[in-house]
């Protein structure tokens, strides 16, 4: 019974799906991953889940993406649906260079920031 309920924290706790595709990006409140999909424009669609550790209490996760300079968000998506005790977003048209910033959404948008991740820093969703 306590290697069942050991397998399942551990299971919760680790990145969405396969590891191997997730990047850790950050922890508030929450843990947040990200990967990115290269597409035939050759620009990127960043997927992004923040793990609520186990809680399944807080509001929902806030992501952004800046394009050269703090003020220039080119895209941004809220979240408050969990499943399995992660709370996911889809950012599209993503450049190489652009900047991702993932938090709690109890924080709100911020205005300016400048300690974004960097997406080609973020491991593959699809590694081949």
């Amino acid at each position: 019974m306590l290697l069942a309920a050991a397998l399942v924290t551990v299971a919760f706790a680790s990145p969405p799906g396969d590891a191997d595709y997730w990047t850790y990006v950050r922890k508030d409140a929450f843990k947040h991953y990200a990967c990115r999909t290269r597409e035939k424009d050759g620009e990127y669609t960043v997927r992004t889940a923040a793990y609520d550790n186990g809680n399944n209490t807080e509001p929902g996760v806030y992501t952004a993406i800046a394009r050269g300079s703090n003020k220039n968000v080119v895209t941004s998506r809220n979240s408050t649906s969990w499943s399995a005790h992660y709370a996911r977003t889809t950012l599209r048209n993503v450049r190489s260079t652009d900047r991702l910033w993932m938090q709690g959404a109890y924080y709100g948008p911020v205005d300016p920031w400048s300690d974004g991740f960097t997406v080609s820093k973020l491991k593959r969703c699809d590694p081949r």
